[in-house]
């Protein structure tokens, strides 16, 4: 379900699993932002992005509280004109500093000419999980980013076939034009339940291999086999135009 807020309305408020306050952590946070845009055109939002998110001086703010990376998409075939569905992925290493930028009631009034929709939430890497990053050969520039989202029934069940399947198809993968491979679980308040609430980020720096390697039929027999149901997929790429990112 998708929410007008951010910031409290958005279930905001953790706290560093390694301290409390501005401490800076080694753990990687992951906001991810998928809606829908407000404005009628990609360029119109474009712009609206650059004038708010994008300033120099709210750039400045979102580092000083510790947001590492911030990388804008739209989805794979789009026509670069019309707007549409829009995903923002947000690395950050304090909560705290997450809590409060988003807690900024001029944040959320930004947002809110971005996105008519949106759904924030905050990811925790999944411990145990594997995971990987590989550099770009030359020349290698397209960047593609297949993203997944799904119910597990079990955390170590999950984790077992998760590692497996990796496992098994790195170097397919990798041949396959595969840069980087992340997993998470959505981070919850202290004292709730873990949760079971999966999400995967796989960057690729060509299309058909990607395609070819998602319709691997080793890929999709493991793939499938670790959720309760049929995950939420898609695939994204930068928007075009010039849109400030860090």
């Amino acid at each position: 379900m998708m929410s007008g807020g951010l910031g409290k309305s958005a279930g905001f408020r953790f706290k560093n699993r390694k301290g409390i306050g501005m401490s800076q952590s080694m753990e990687v946070y992951l906001l991810s932002i998928q809606g829908t845009l407000a404005p009628k055109s990609l360029e119109a939002a474009r712009k609206i992005h650059n004038e708010t998110a994008g300033t120099p001086a709210n750039v400045a703010a979102a580092r000083e509280l510790s947001d590492l990376s911030h990388m804008v998409y739209v989805p794979l075939g789009h026509n670069g004109q019309e707007a549409g569905d829009f995903l923002i992925l947000d690395q950050w290493n304090n909560l705290e500093g997450l809590n409060n930028f988003f807690g900024n009631v001029h944040v959320q009034e930004q947002a809110a000419l971005i996105f008519s929709a949106r759904d924030p939430v905050v990811w925790q890497p999944a411990a145990g999980y594997n995971s990987y990053h590989f550099p770009a050969p030359y020349g290698k520039n397209q960047r593609i980013v297949g993203i997944v989202r799904g119910r597990v029934p079990a955390r170590a069940a999950a984790q077992q076939l998760h590692n497996e399947l990796t496992a098994k198809m790195l170097k397919r993968a990798r041949a396959a034009g595969n840069l980087s491979h992340e997993a998470y679980f959505r981070l919850v308040q202290p004292g709730q339940p873990e949760s079971l609430e999966f999400f995967a980020v796989d960057v690729w720096f060509d299309e058909a291999g990607m395609n070819a390697h998602y319709q691997d039929t080793d890929f999709m027999s493991g793939f499938s086999s670790m959720f309760v149901e049929r995950p939420a997929s898609s695939v994204w790429v930068h928007p075009a135009g010039d849109w400030v990112e860090w």
